[in-house]
């Protein structure tokens, strides 16, 4: 199976970009997902996605999805709402930062998934970049870990595992389908068979949100179909491995937001790991090597 991959920084700038946008769409998340059942949080999260990517769809003049497309992106939707469920059960229970940075295994998974699955090789630059970003993962567990105050959250910590499994296993199954199907398409499936899948379970959990957080949930689904958009156009054109590195920049986003909007504060563990992570980044990303280019 042949795709397609560039050797140009785009590909890297626009993945870097949609985990910005997705990293800010989590600090808004991070307001609602202790207040209202988790069904009731994955379902608005894709409602409001869902009306996002359908204008969009219909603004781009995509082709009408082949029942092909329908059944690919069918069973993509569920990893993407075990991903979602997973991700907001984590930040409703624990700290943003430690969150996103238990998650920060997907990176190594993808490696691995897109070797498996999509036969992809690993390079030598991104499997140094993977070691030396887990070791950053590492010094961050420890600090938190060595902090008296914290009380251990078992689910916390299980969700926002599960969730680095079956994020990486989506991207994996992105790209797998980038060579058949249109960015609009997978974006606007993904979304509606989400909703459509949490829908009658939200339903029997349902909690009036506020105003507030009615807007809450729109601006996240703008965010999500803006940064998935540029997650899917990343994946139709580099190798998973090269990309899945750069999900360690989350943890800046997530230091930020969960600074300035909720009051943790990094401690020095946190930085040290941060460097690591920055310099992972770095390594993986640069010189792509030319040789495994393909038209």
């Amino acid at each position: 199976m042949q795709f397609r991959t560039e050797t140009t920084i785009f590909p890297v700038l626009a993945a870097a970009g949609g985990i910005a946008i997705m990293s800010a769409m989590d600090a808004v998340m991070k307001v609602v997902s202790p207040v209202y059942p988790i069904s009731e949080v994955v379902g608005l999260r894709y409602a409001t996605g869902a009306g996002f990517a359908v204008l969009a769809f219909f603004v781009t003049r995509e082709k009408t999805p082949s029942l092909g497309s329908l059944r690919r992106n069918f069973s993509r939707s569920i990893v993407v709402l075990i991903t979602a469920a997973s991700f907001f059960t984590a930040i409703a229970r624990l700290p943003l930062a430690e969150a996103v940075a238990l998650t920060f295994i997907a990176p190594l998974l993808l490696s691995l998934l897109g070797r498996v699955v999509l036969k992809e090789p690993i390079a030598p630059r991104a499997l140094l970049g993977i070691v030396i970003g887990l070791a950053g993962v590492v010094v961050i567990a420890q600090g938190q870990i060595a902090d008296p105050r914290r009380a251990f959250d078992l689910v916390g910590i299980l969700a926002a595992l599960s969730c680095a499994f079956f994020y990486a296993l989506s991207n994996v199954l992105m790209r797998k389908q980038s060579h058949l199907d249109r960015i609009g398409t997978l974006v606007m499936l993904s979304n509606c068979f989400a909703f459509l899948l949490i829908s009658p379970v939200m339903l029997i959990h349902w909690q009036a949100p506020t105003a507030s957080h009615w807007l809450a949930f729109v601006v996240s689904g703008l965010m999500g179909t803006c940064g998935h958009y540029c997650m899917a156009w990343a994946y139709a054109r580099a190798p998973a491995g090269r990309l899945g590195v750069l999900e360690y920049t989350a943890f800046f986003w997530a230091a930020i937001y969960g600074y300035v909007f909720f009051a943790e504060r990094p401690a020095i563990w946190t930085v040290a790991g941060a460097v690591l992570i920055l310099f992972a980044c770095l390594a993986a990303t640069s010189r792509w090597p030319r040789a495994r280019a393909k038209s």
